[in-house]
């Protein structure tokens, strides 16, 4: 066990990622808002830490009314560190919680940070406050004592748990039956029902090539079939200059992600409308792994597509490689076509082409009308802080409404403005630039979702999120080639009958093993299927052969030790009166 951690650490500090000085000890789905602030909002700071019969806070006497503090969160690309929206954050904090604050911000770029966060854990030795985005292994880590259980502290909270409570089925989502917590769960705030989704409801062509050769996005299967035959004709004739018709944005992201709705299937468990199912052994998801075998071997798949990390797929869609991205993440056309030295180069967006037997694709991502929970992303506090009073106190403020609205609008007056009616607009600063994102991101704006105001994750305003996207090329069969926003376009495509059953599941309530056994399922199985759907796109693995795709199935299943128990557990503890709400 000690030569474990002393690798974990090892390996940690090889990367320079994120340094682990604690302070002290070396599903998806407000209150009182006249609290005093400036002076522990309302309470009394006394030298002991117990809370007082009388129901008043107590908080222990900081030196020099200072709280430090270590805190290690992802960069997303703009650091928040000096921007407006930072130093609000932080004066409105210190105002809060009427101390001082001295933190330590120890940040790492998102893919990395990613890759750490079970190391981070397995090593023991945790800043005071992390991000983590892999919730399954939380209570695992907080049953050793290595991550506070926040509900210890619940009289320090006042906004979080009306938050989760506003949520459906929240307080089944947000704690564990044992009464226990140990993540402050990521939300999410969408007072309009915006049903559109972040990503894998389009996808991405090159529009000057399609217009070079009168050519347009495809509208069914049988299209797009026919649209990658042209443009490997037109490169190997050399017509356009263009190595492959398609590849991967990112082999993160598994290049049959761009078409697992449209064969209304998904590339892990997830609820189907009816059960739990675990997409990668359904005949529909075999159908799928066919139709792109059938792509690769007529030549249309650049072969790389599954070795390509980020960096690569990203140089290849701007040095124009390739013509059709089928998997992508909302906002990529548009950094290819800023990224771009090519003379003209214009990556579009399309709707996914429709599958003649499921009909309209499902698309992903979209967010219920009010407030959510995203389980698995949120917040941790080492166990061993010195002061979790305080820091309870702290990451409980970010979900109060003066804080979300902060964060995800900025400063009232400079980065937005709001009506008589209550409806906010961003200022002309920022939707007026030529980068409205970045722009937004430069001032620390944590809905531009560039830069993470505060500690991430806490909840974003999606009506915030969705403003300041700018305007990028799109193509329908009715409108033809223009300019539009993704989360509008997404939210046409077939609307609420289009939403992944996924996006919609019902309330689990799960117990620590029962957590475990699912993360253990989600872990082991998707690995192995994975590697072996890359094997049957590109006929290593005989994709027509029942033999090969039982064989197939039933190495998935044997990833755990009750593979078909698990599915039946989830659905027993499946809340199903929750459903779509």
């Amino acid at each position: 066990m000690k030569f474990k951690k002393f690798l974990a650490i090892l390996f940690v500090i090889a990367l320079g990622t994120l340094s682990f000085s604690a302070c002290g000890k070396d599903s998806d789905k407000d209150t009182d808002k006249d609290a005093d602030k400036g002076t522990n909002n309302g309470t009394e700071q006394t030298g002991d830490s117990d809370t007082a019969d009388s129901g008043e806070l107590k908080f222990p006497e900081l030196p020099n009314n200072t709280l430090k503090l270590t805190i290690a969160i992802p960069n997303f690309g703009t650091s928040p560190e000096g921007t407006a929206v930072q130093q609000k954050w932080q004066e409105m904090m210190e105002a809060y919680l009427g101390v001082k604050l001295d933190i330590t911000w120890n940040m790492t770029p998102w893919a990395d940070y990613r890759a750490n966060e079970k190391v981070l854990l397995q090593s023991g030795d945790i800043p005071d406050v992390a991000t983590y985005s892999q919730g399954a292994y939380v209570n695992e880590y907080g049953a050793d004592g290595i991550v506070l259980d926040i509900l210890k502290y619940k009289e320090y909270m006042q906004y979080y748990p009306e938050f989760v409570k506003e949520t459906n089925g929240g307080e089944s989502f947000a704690y564990n039956q044992d009464g226990t917590a140990y993540l402050f769960m990521d939300g999410f705030v969408n007072p309009d029902d915006i049903t559109g989704a972040q990503s894998f409801t389009a996808f991405a062509y090159r529009f000057d090539i399609l217009k070079k050769l009168n050519l347009q996005p495809a509208t069914t299967l049988d299209e797009f079939t026919e649209l990658a035959a042209k443009i490997k004709a037109a490169i190997d004739n050399g017509e356009i200059d263009a190595k492959y018709v398609m590849t991967n944005s990112d082999k993160n992201y598994q290049f049959y992600r761009g078409f697992v709705g449209i064969f209304h299937t998904w590339d892990t468990l997830y609820w189907n409308g009816d059960t739990w199912a675990y997409g990668p052994i359904e005949d529909n998801f075999r159908e799928m792994l066919k139709y792109l075998n059938g792509l690769y071997e007529a030549g249309y798949i650049d072969p790389e597509f599954s070795t390509d990390d980020g960096n690569a797929a990203t140089e290849k869609s701007v040095t124009g490689n390739h013509v059709m991205v089928p998997t992508l993440w909302a906002g990529m056309p548009r950094m290819w076509n800023t990224q771009s030295t090519i003379e003209g180069l214009e990556w579009g967006l399309g709707f996914l082409p429709e599958n003649e037997t499921y009909g309209t694709p499902w698309k992903w991502g979209s967010r219920q009308e009010g407030r959510s929970l995203q389980n698995g992303m949120g917040i941790i506090i080492n166990a061993d802080t010195e002061y979790p009073e305080y820091v309870v106190r702290m990451i409980d403020y970010q979900y109060s409404d003066e804080m979300i609205e902060m964060m995800n609008w900025g400063i009232e007056g400079e980065t937005y403005t709001v009506d008589e009616s209550g409806n906010h607009t961003f200022a002309e600063a920022i939707m007026g630039a030529e980068d409205p994102v970045q722009t937004a991101a430069n001032y620390g704006i944590m809905s531009s979702s560039a830069c993470r105001t505060g500690i991430p994750f806490t909840p974003l305003t999606f009506e915030a999120m969705t403003e300041q996207i700018p305007v990028e090329p799109w193509w329908n069969p009715t409108d033809g080639y223009y300019e539009s926003q993704y989360w509008i376009e997404s939210g046409k495509l077939g609307g609420l009958d289009s939403v992944s059953p996924a996006d919609r599941p019902p309330v689990t309530f799960l117990t620590d093993d029962e957590s475990t056994a699912k993360a253990e399922l989600i872990t082991n199985c998707d690995t192995y299927a994975r590697e072996n759907a890359l094997k049957f796109i590109t006929g290593e693995l005989n994709v027509e052969d029942d033999a090969a795709w039982n064989s197939y199935i039933e190495g998935v299943k044997s990833q755990v030790g009750d593979f078909a128990g698990t599915l039946q557990m989830l659905l027993d503890k499946s809340d199903l009166a929750s459903i779509g709400k």
